[in-house]
């Protein structure tokens, strides 16, 4: 899909330079938010730096940088299948990403490669290493092995301690604009044109989330219905007493990355009322527009700021791993409140 994305012109761009001139740093860091192609761009890094017939014909690509691999050596396509031996993707374990991960990794880079010319090291996810593993693969970094290639991707490389970060040459991968995401679901989905602007909207730029809205369980209408359950049961001033605001945290809080999600549409629904008051036309849940219109007649630009200000500071404390529930139960009463 990365080919796709006109958003990802520089970055890519920035690779194919870096890699005609032989000037590819041995750590780099693709940095953006998650969908927009990283992982992708990794993979594809990897197998320029081992395909066997690099001058082969290949066929047109968007971008020059595709064009510096045939795709279809052996190589290429063990790379492609994730089979290569050579080619290592270290992934969270559960959370975190842990020093046993690292020191498994540490231990295969002691041996010479067994088919790569030059072995490439994928991590993703690279901010989700606890300190210790960040620390045994700052040791690596600083004395890598020759011919090996280290590529991290991160969302927010501020998860990343700054030895690491100070590693690593920043790649930045931009968010997709809601029409190349629209444009890809259309052309990936039976989704009608309507569900997917809808979709696109609230994917902040990610392409992989907009897939999970579509294809998680009950589809895109099971997505829309959470939705609307959220803007609907949201605990604020005059909508439902302390019972109520209570019973919503209890339901989110039954699951850390499902309350994650909906807090970022919550999120999107108190920009819409800020936005329907100043320029309805930038409004992202269009199909909601008379619901909107009413909920934003109702409050004043200071309560709305005010009510976003919370959901924002909730998301920044769940993710700093405080008590999911009572996270929750606190943010639901400030909004009562507002």
């Amino acid at each position: 899909m990365l080919e796709h994305f006109p958003e990802q012109e520089q970055p890519l761009s920035a690779l194919l330079s870096m890699t005609r001139h032989d000037t590819l740093p041995h750590a780099l860091l693709f940095s953006g938010p998650a969908g927009t192609g990283k992982a992708e761009a990794a993979l594809t890094l990897a197998q320029i730096l081992n395909c066997q017939s690099p001058d082969a014909p290949s066929e047109p690509q968007c971008h020059p940088f595709f064009s510096l691999r045939c795709g279809t050596c052996r190589s290429c396509r063990k790379i492609e299948a994730g089979s290569h031996p050579d080619i290592r993707v270290i992934e969270p374990d559960g959370t975190h990403i842990k020093i046993a991960q690292i020191r498994d990794l540490c231990n295969t880079l002691l041996a010479k490669p067994l088919e790569a010319t030059h072995r490439v090291i994928v991590i993703r996810e690279a901010g989700h290493m606890n300190r210790e593993a960040a620390n045994a693969l700052l040791k690596v970094l600083e004395e890598p092995p020759a011919g090996t290639f280290f590529i991290l991707t991160t969302c927010q490389p501020s998860e990343l301690l700054p030895t690491v970060l100070s590693r690593c040459q920043l790649v930045a991968f931009r968010p997709l604009e809601q029409e190349t995401v629209i444009r890809c679901l259309t052309a990936e989905t039976d989704l009608p044109r309507q569900q997917a602007e809808a979709v696109a909207a609230l994917s902040d730029g990610s392409y992989a989330r907009a897939l999970e809205m579509v294809s998680g369980k009950g589809g895109v209408e099971a997505w829309l219905a959470q939705r609307n359950w959220l803007f609907t049961a949201l605990p604020l001033p005059g909508r439902g007493d302390l019972s109520h605001a209570l019973a919503f945290a209890e339901v989110l809080g039954r699951d850390k990355e499902k309350a994650i999600r909906s807090l970022s549409l919550v999120g999107h629904y108190l920009h819409d009322l800020m936005v329907c008051k100043l320029d309805p036309g930038r409004v992202v849940n269009r199909d909601l527009m008379p619901q909107l219109e009413a909920d934003a007649a109702r409050f004043e630009m200071p309560r709305l700021t005010a009510m976003a200000d919370t959901v924002r500071d909730t998301l920044q404390r769940i993710d700093g791993n405080t008590v999911l529930r009572h996270t929750l139960e606190v943010m639901a009463l400030k909004l009562m409140q507002s």
